[in-house]
């Protein structure tokens, strides 16, 4: 009965920090320029869909958060690419990557966004809020390719026509 009641204690202990580390982690997203908010099913359609992603093209997701854009990016045969800082979300994509058998097709770097290697890309994900998105404009049409197709959603880029918008989804060309 004793072992039983420590063994409980010592499982209700691991799920109790596993929770307060989640919370943990998601409030301090709260404060960055790239908080982590998972794209809605159908944008990821969206933004599938304006990626128009070919067979061994590099795709690199500015804040992967839960890899939900990689994932998809990799269903489409391409060399998916995340930065993202939170080790949680990092620890969580490789996993589903894994269990959907795509972890060869993609790496998830946990280091700052802004130390992204944009000229590998052929396509680039980006999600800001609305007050940052200057910044990552400024960015990316400094350090992508010429050619490389930009998805953003949500909050368009401040100086740049898009080519394309739909649902919330807005495409541009470096």
């Amino acid at each position: 009965m004793i072992i039983l009641i420590a063994f409980l204690l010592i499982v209700a202990s691991i799920l109790l920090l596993f929770v307060f580390l989640t919370f943990a982690f998601l409030a301090i997203d709260v404060f960055l320029d790239l908080p982590f908010v998972g794209a809605r099913s159908q944008h990821v359609e969206t933004i599938i869909k304006f990626a128009q992603i070919k067979k061994g093209e590099s795709v690199v997701d500015l804040g992967s958060g839960d890899g939900r854009l990689l994932i998809a990016a990799a269903k489409k045969d391409a060399k998916a690419i995340g930065y993202e800082i939170n080790p949680f979300l990092v620890v969580l994509t490789q996993v589903h990557a894994s269990l959907k058998g795509l972890a060869e097709n993609i790496k998830v770097r946990k280091e700052s966004l802004w130390k992204a290697d944009l000229k590998v890309a052929d396509v680039i994900f980006v999600y800001a809020k609305r007050k940052t998105m200057q910044k990552f404009e400024d960015f990316v049409y400094k350090n992508a390719k010429k050619g490389t197709r930009i998805i953003v959603n949500t909050n368009p880029f401040p100086n740049k026509k898009p080519i394309k918008f739909e649902n919330g989804i807005f495409l541009y060309k470096v």
